[in-house]
This record gives structure tokens, sequence and C-alpha cells, in this order.
């Protein structure tokens, strides 16, 4: 009997502007935190979908500032090397808060310094029922995250009416 092992990659997204979209070294999250990492540690935000990435983006940028310099990037992360046995049941009661609560700063932070892994999946403070995917620039295997696509932002104009 011979069995076939099949590598599970998971497709992740992730907006910037234009110029930063291939910087994959966590620098806009080490010089102003977010909510899942404490100011001073690099830590790369991306999401599970395309249209979570826009949800996370508009919920932080005034929509005059979304412009037509704005990009996504689609990369791919072997399943095996992101954590994803992350339990909300962890989470205090107002982990969505705003500004975010040091518990999830704490929960990514040590995560960060853990090492263990370069990848782990999150709930979206935005859309509960869909994920985040965070990733260690810091990690062995950030070398395993492959670019398969760079891309304009086309978002419907009828979003800024």
């Amino acid at each position: 009997m011979v069995f076939i092992l099949k590598l599970v990659i998971l497709k992740i997204y992730r907006i910037a502007k234009k110029i930063f979209i291939r910087d994959l070294s966590g620098e806009g999250a080490r010089l102003f935190g977010g909510r899942w990492n404490k100011k001073g540690l690099q830590m790369v935000y991306f999401s599970e979908s395309l249209s979570l990435c826009v949800l996370e983006v508009l919920v932080h940028l005034d929509y005059k500032f979304l412009s037509n310099d704005f990009c996504f990037i689609e990369v791919t992360v072997p399943d095996k090397n992101v954590i994803t046995n992350f339990s909300t049941n962890n989470l205090i009661a107002n982990w969505r808060s705003n500004p975010p609560s040091i518990s999830t700063k704490e929960i990514g932070t040590n995560w960060l310094l853990e090492n263990k892994s370069v990848a782990m999946k999150v709930p979206s403070a935005v859309l509960p029922s869909e994920s985040n995917i965070l990733l260690n620039p810091n990690h062995d295997l950030i070398s395993k995250i492959k670019i398969i696509k760079v891309a304009s932002l086309d978002i419907d104009a009828r979003i800024f009416s």
C-alpha cells in the first residue's frame, strides 16, 4: 500500500500601499503595534480572504485615503506551519475593543517571543467568524512564504459614496 501525503497550502492576503506591498518585514507593526503585538515587535498581518482584508482596511482608514495607490498581495504558507488551535474561549470578553486590549497584545507578543511557528491563525475583531493570519517575520521558516500574486486593489466606487 502506498500513501501519498498532500501538502495543504494556505492562501492568505494583505492590503498595503504599492510602495510597501512586498515588504514582509513587519516594520509597520513594530513602529505602531497592533491588536496582536506590542509596539517594538515585528509582525505581519494577513487575512484568510481578500474581502476580509478590505473590511480590516476600511475600519482603520478614512475612506478618502483609500486611493488607487493600494494593492493586495496573495501569498502561500504551508498549512502545517500555521498554529490553528487558537480558541476565542481564551480571550477576555472585550477582546474586540478599540483601542486593542493588552490581553490580545500579550497573546501575540508571547507567540512571537516563543518563535515556535511562522504563522498563527486568530479571529478577526472586525468579523470574528473569520480569521486573520499573523506572520512572524523573524522565524526561520519565513522563507517558506511564497508571493504568488500582487495586483492593484480595484474596489467598486460605491464604497466611497
